[in-house]
């Protein structure tokens, strides 16, 4: 039972690094698509995995929610 809800919650916690790359770089997607319009949705897709992969969430969390 435990593994269970220990899968499901990297699952949940894997959804919200992603959902908040996702929202950290649409600026940046933003602009270039309004400079460059072609293949920038690959590029966002693939940063915000990036992002969510890499991303020192352990600070962050320490640093906004202390």
């Amino acid at each position: 039972m435990d593994e269970k809800q220990d899968q499901k919650c990297q699952c949940v916690e894997m959804g919200v690094k992603l959902t908040l790359s996702f929202a950290i770089l649409f600026p940046i997607y933003l602009l270039l698509y309004v400079t460059f319009p072609g293949s920038i949705v690959a590029f966002y897709l693939i940063s915000a995995v990036l992002v969510a992969l890499f991303a020192p969430w352990d600070d962050w969390k320490n640093k906004f929610l202390s």
